[in-house]
């Protein structure tokens, strides 16, 4: 018994869970409309209706086929950013709707949660016009409030409320609203910049990159280069140092080569006249 309990609870949960999940199918709440038809058209073609029925709690306000037409000529990115301001992100009937005029509160639409809205364009204000009449317009400053109220269509509080106004709310720029609207203004990404092409590829002038030293002439090649003085040498000339060589020496080294010879004779003098003044000593003796 506690078995079949838990199991019949367990499904109360499931069912409860899947309810919630998808309160409401958008698509057959105006099918049922005929002459919402165009409108729901438009939220079928640009896929507003999956977003609608995310939600748990939204107002639509809808527009009958006679009015919406004034936004056929318009590109797909704007007759979805139109429409989409149209699908205000709570619920509210027209009792709802009193209490907001005297709060002056906003109401937020499903533009704003798309992340392209500037300017207030997400927004929605209301008020009174006429004799009384509440009517809704863009909440971008100067932007007319003209699209009035006609009638409560359904109601399931505090899930869904579609509410019938008499014309297309359009705020200022939505001929311009795209999905890249939003990405233009953000700033670009430091990891995407690129050096210009230019600076990237620059490299040296080429006579500044294969510059060498000038050549030097041809006279001080000779007086530099290393095999000159070979080659002004004679090839039969004997060195200073050569044992071949014939002629007196000069210049230091002779010099050098001839003094150990001088006092070599000047020693060999010495020493003879010492040996005969010795032995002229021993004859006077």
């Amino acid at each position: 018994m506690g078995f079949k309990s838990s199991s019949l609870l367990c499904l109360a949960l499931v069912l409860a869970v899947s309810s919630a999940t998808q309160a409401f199918d958008i698509t057959k709440i105006l099918s049922q409309y005929p002459e919402f038809s165009t409108f729901s058209k438009y939220l079928t073609e640009t896929k507003l209706t999956e977003q609608i029925n995310s939600r748990n709690t939204i107002t639509v306000l809808a527009v009958d086929n006679s009015a919406i037409s004034a936004i056929s000529g318009k590109s797909a990115d704007a007759i979805k950013a139109v429409v989409s301001t149209h699908i205000v992100l709570d619920f509210f009937d027209e009792k709802k709707l009193m209490e907001a005029l005297g709060s002056k509160q906003q109401l937020t639409t499903l533009y704003q949660a798309s992340g392209l809205a500037v300017n207030q364009q997400g927004f929605l204000k209301v008020a009174l016009i006429g004799e009384g009449e509440v009517a809704f317009g863009s909440a971008v400053n100067g932007a007319a409030t003209d699209a009035e109220l006609v009638k409560t269509v359904t109601s399931q509080p505090y899930n869904i409320s579609v509410l019938q106004v008499s014309k297309p709310i359009v705020f200022p720029g939505a001929d311009k609203a795209s999905p890249s609207q939003g990405a233009a203004k953000a700033p670009v990404p430091a990891q995407g910049a690129k050096a210009p092409v230019p600076a990237k590829g620059a490299k040296a002038p080429v006579a500044a990159q294969g510059a060498k030293a000038p050549a030097p002439s041809a006279d001080k090649v000779v007086a530099t280069s290393p095999s000159s003085d070979v080659a002004e040498t004679p090839v039969d000339a004997p060195t200073a140092s050569s044992p071949l060589a014939s002629g007196p020496a000069s210049g230091p080294d002779a010099a050098d080569a001839a003094a150990p010879s001088s006092a070599s004779s000047t020693t060999k003098v010495g020493l003879v006249g010492a040996v005969m003044a010795f032995a002229s000593v021993l004859v006077v003796l």
